[in-house]
This record gives C-alpha cells, sequence and structure tokens, in this order.
C-alpha cells in the first residue's frame, strides 16, 4: 500500500501575533522569544517555501489566538480531503474557522463533538499515517481522521501511537524519506517501528526531529550538523532555518504551515 499525495504546489500560513508569547509552551526554560526576531525567521521560512516554487499565501495575524500562526495543527489536508481538528488544548479549539475559507476547493470534514487532535500530531508517510495519541489527540480523533482519510483511500493506514516526552507526535518524529524516520531521542513510545530506519538524534539536536520534506527539498533547523548529515545523505537540496524563537514555544518547522 501507498499513500498517494499529489507534488506541493501551495502553502497556507498565518503571521505570528505580537502577542504569541502567550501561547502554550512546555519548553519555558528556554526563556521568552523575541517577537521581531521571530518575524525575521517567519520571512525566511516563507522566503524558502517560495523558492521551491510554492505559491504562499500569508494570512494577518489574530490575537485572540497566539498560537495560531502554527497552522498545521488545525487541519490535515489529504487529497481533497480538509480534515478540521478540534484541539485537546481548549484556547487553541475555533483556531480553524478563520482557515476555511482558503480551502474551498477542499472536502472540509470535521470530527465528531468527543474526538479531540491536532494536526501536528498527525504524520503521514509513504505507506501509512502515524496519528499520536497525547494530551491534545484522543482515539476518538484518531477514529475520526482514520474513517475520513480511508473515504478517499481505502486501504489506507492509519495508526494510533501512544507517545510521551514531547508535545506533538512531529515535534520528535518525522519521516525524512520513504521508510527513513528521524527521531527525537526525548520523545517516548512502545509502538513498532521496526517497520522503518530510525535515525535518532543527540539529545542537543532533538528538536530537529521536526524535519520537513517539500518535494525534492527537505528544511532542517539549522545549526544541528547530525540532523542535517542525515539529510544530505538522501537530498542533494538541503535548507537550513533558524527556528530557535518557534522552538522556545514547541514549535517547529512543519507547524508553520499548511502545505498541499
Amino acid at each position: 500500500m501507498t499513500v498517494l499525495l499529489p507534488p506541493l504546489t501551495r502553502a497556507l500560513m498565518r503571521r505570528p501575533a505580537r502577542n504569541f508569547a502567550d501561547g502554550i509552551t512546555a519548553s519555558a526554560q528556554l526563556g521568552a522569544p523575541q517577537y521581531e526576531l521571530a518575524l525575521r525567521q517567519y520571512e525566511r521560512y516563507a522566503a524558502a517555501l517560495r523558492d521551491c516554487g510554492l505559491e504562499v499565501t500569508v494570512l494577518p495575524a489574530d490575537e485572540r489566538f497566539p498560537d495560531g500562526h502554527f497552522v498545521e495543527d488545525p487541519f490535515v489536508i489529504f487529497r481533497e480531503l480538509a480534515f478540521q481538528c478540534r484541539s485537546g488544548a481548549r484556547a487553541r479549539q475555533g483556531e480553524g474557522d478563520s482557515l476555511k475559507p482558503h480551502l474551498a476547493d477542499w472536502r472540509i470534514v470535521a470530527p465528531p463533538a468527543d474526538a479531540r487532535i491536532d494536526g501536528g500530531d498527525v504524520l503521514i508517510c509513504a505507506d501509512r499515517v502515524l496519528v499520536g495519541i497525547s494530551k491534545r489527540t484522543n482515539l476518538a480523533g484518531w477514529s475520526a481522521l482514520r474513517v475520513a482519510m480511508q473515504s478517499i483511500q481505502p486501504d489506507i493506514r492509519v495508526d494510533p501511537v501512544p507517545f510521551s516526552g514531547v508535545l506533538h507526535l512531529k515535534s520528535g518524529l518525522t519521516e525524512l524519506t520513504s521508510g527513513v524516520l528521524i527521531r527525537d531521542p526525548a520523545l517516548e513510545t512502545d509502538c513498532d517501528l521496526s517497520w522503518a530506519r530510525v535515525i535518532t538524534l543527540p539529545p542537543e539536536e532533538g528538536f530537529a526531529a521536526d524535519v520537513m520534506p517539500v518535494n525534492d527539498t527537505v528544511f532542517v533547523a539549522a545549526d544541528c550538523p547530525v540532523a542535517y548529515r542525515a539529510a544530505a545523505d538522501y537530498y542533494e537540496r538541503v535548507v537550513a532555518l533558524d527556528m530557535s524563537e518557534f522552538v522556545k514555544m514547541d514549535g517547529g518547522l512543519t507547524c508553520l504551515s499548511l502545505r498541499y
């Protein structure tokens, strides 16, 4: 079974609000993020996506939602499906409503009332989908997403992955390329990952486990030589970006855009 996805051509983003340091974080020990530096990092990120040939739409900041620039969490895009998530973090519920008009070409599906799910817990791999079960995502959320995705591709495998140690599954585990996972050693799970080669980063580079493939390019966090070398083994084009101010808010590369 292969998860069939078209090449990425577009990205939807939201500019960080001035109060983004009021968002939810488990990394307060890293210090408060600097807004102006975060904006510079954000603009470089958007420019790098444009350099990959993507059409990038950047929505204005929304101070009602300090975490609202992490637009990957409110939706999971799978071919013609736009699955609207309902976060287990009450302060983040409602973030997706302002994104819906920009996804009018997709079939939008919402989960039942008991379902809780964040897009950051959904890792679409080459031959399966992993859904992290966490404080943000419950089994009802996983089940609802599985039903929605199987309505598009009946044979797709959608596996629940209970984990701890990081905020979202993709904070600590992403697919670098088909059959190759890159992992933060802080992520703890009993899930069987023997189907893939797993590259475990040193603890000081753990946040770099959130890599972002975009067609023939892969994005990695800057100043992480082990992650960079792993990426260079599989890609001719590796783009390293400084994400320091977003890491302070438990964010990473995949969090800042919806790519489709």
